[in-house]
């Protein structure tokens, strides 16, 4: 019989992002930008459209190395979970 090993577990790396200005963008204008991508850099709009894949690429190409890319929902309001 063999004995199982678990999988080493390594700490990130990964330098923290604090995103809390992105969050408030999106609380205030979520709305205005319902269905589509936005792409953001702290509380500054670089850009929003259907494809957030060339907005990206020009912050990138203007040093913004990650920016913030989300797709902004069409619902808004409480969401339900569990039974009813």
């Amino acid at each position: 019989m063999t004995e199982k090993t678990l999988p080493q577990v390594r700490k990130a790396r990964l330098p923290y992002i604090d995103r809390s200005r992105e969050m408030v963008w999106l609380a205030e204008h979520e709305r205005e930008y319902a269905g589509q991508w936005v792409v953001l850099d702290g509380d500054r709009l670089l850009g929003h459209g259907d494809d957030p894949r060339p907005i990206v690429e020009k912050a990138r190409s203007e040093g913004i190395e990650q920016p913030l890319v989300v797709h902004v929902r069409k619902e808004f309001g409480p969401s339900m979970g569990g039974w009813l």
